[in-house]
């Protein structure tokens, strides 16, 4: 088969490094100029979508072009516009749970910082609020949960110097108290597949939580039942997604306590690290038949993956995370091979030079080591055995991941246990 992947910052590099260990043919094509070096020597780069029988989009942002090469005859899958609206447009995608019958936590979405405020001072002083942007205040500045509203305040007035005049965009959505984990499956058209998987992850960037908020320092993932009540919050959606014809992975972050589940936002697209960890811990059929399968609509019923648990530790270097300046181009990378990178490394800020594995600059995200095991503990041991082997100067990666996933997965099993 014929693959491209149209990325925009080069999340998908390990799923094509994957598709072209199978024997595939596959091209990357990176459209931020900032990781323009991600994969070189590695995998062949494209400049436009003229390439592939199979077009993937590895992130959400690319709908109306991937809209337009599905509706010129090609296979597609992992993009369009109701990806995009279902990740960036937080009142839709609530409006989607609500009608589905999924309790979500009250929320506001503005466009101004004049409404937000007064909105902060109308609530009771001890309501907890997030802080969520959206648009092109995603990225820009992060997600915040806050101690009390006068800090709430405090770091609204910081983000309004950060945006300056453009519009912001962001929702607050009221603070639930409970344990976070995501529910993902994946989607024909007309069915799911099974099994469905959950995942628990770690945002903060340093041990025990402390540090910022980083979009995602490491996973576990495992295989669940279709009964999991969860799932069945998650396949609610069902008639939703037949009517769109949806194909590939969704997820629905949740947050689940004594009283209820609440639904807190979609992922509809290869969930960062968690895709990695689940290709690379639990995923043991062939990727690329799978994806062309649904993007073909050809007849598939179930994933080929394994029981028990797989664990990733993202590395990364300096001066990461910030992403103001760029992390230091070649610098090598010992302990890994070609081999290791379709099979237990996620390649992200990699590349091939004379022969030697080196960073390609960028962002500073070297990738994710993965591991698997029939406990948690045996999962993230592997992991971490294997980072070990790995040799950058300045890497930098969280030690404990293992210990806090098992913490929240005994308060998970315990609550999805009392709900069914």
């Amino acid at each position: 088969m014929k693959f491209l992947i149209l990325s925009e910052g080069g999340d998908g590099l390990g799923l094509a490094l994957r598709l072209k260990a199978e024997g595939n043919e596959v091209k990357i094509w990176l459209r931020d100029t900032e990781v323009e070096k991600r994969g070189e020597g590695l995998i062949e780069h494209a400049e436009d979508a003229s390439f592939g029988q199979v077009v993937i989009a590895d992130c959400t942002g690319a709908g109306v072009l991937m809209d337009s090469i599905r509706n010129a005859g090609d296979n597609v899958i992992g993009g369009s516009a109701l990806h995009d609206r279902l990740e960036s447009d937080r009142a839709f995608a609530t409006g989607v749970m609500t009608n589905a019958g999924i309790k979500t936590p009250k929320a506001e979405s503005f466009d101004n910082w004049e409404d937000a405020i007064a909105f902060i001072d109308s609530v009771e002083s001890d309501t907890r609020l997030v802080f969520k942007p959206e648009g092109k205040l995603s990225g820009v500045v992060p997600s915040q949960v806050t101690s009390n509203n006068e800090e709430l305040l405090e770091n609204i007035e910081h983000y309004k110097t950060l945006v300056g005049a453009n519009k912001p965009e962001f929702t607050l959505q009221e603070f639930i108290d409970g344990v976070a984990v995501s529910t993902e499956g994946w989607f024909t058209g007309r069915e799911w597949l099974t099994p469905f998987n959950h995942t628990i992850e770690r945002k903060q960037f340093m041990n025990d939580d402390v540090g910022p908020s980083v979009g995602c320092t490491g996973n576990l993932v495992w295989n669940c039942d279709v009964d999991d009540p969860l799932v069945l919050e998650l396949a609610k959606i069902t008639p939703f997604l037949i009517e769109h014809d949806y194909r590939g992975p969704i997820d629905l972050n949740c947050v689940i306590n004594e009283e209820n589940i609440y639904g807190l936002e979609f992922t509809p697209r290869f969930g960062y690290d968690a895709f990695p960890t689940f290709l690379c811990g639990l995923y043991h059929g062939h990727i690329g038949y799978l994806l062309s399968a649904l993007a073909s609509g050809n007849e598939i019923s179930e994933l080929e993956t394994l029981d028990g648990y797989a664990g990733g530790v993202r590395l990364s270097l300096p001066p990461w995370p910030s992403e103001k300046f760029h992390a230091e181009e070649n610098v090598p990378i010992k302990g890994l091979s070609e081999d290791s990178l379709a099979d237990w490394f996620y390649a992200y800020d990699i590349k091939m030079t004379d022969d030697m594995l080196t960073t390609s600059g960028g962002y500073g995200v070297t990738g994710v080591v993965n591991g698997y095991g029939s406990t948690i503990e045996e999962a993230f041991g592997e992991a971490y055995k294997r980072v070990k082997r790995i040799k950058i100067s300045d890497l930098q990666y969280r030690t404990d991941l293992g210990s806090v996933c098992e913490k929240d997965f005994k308060k998970i099993r315990k609550l999805v246990m009392e709900y069914a």
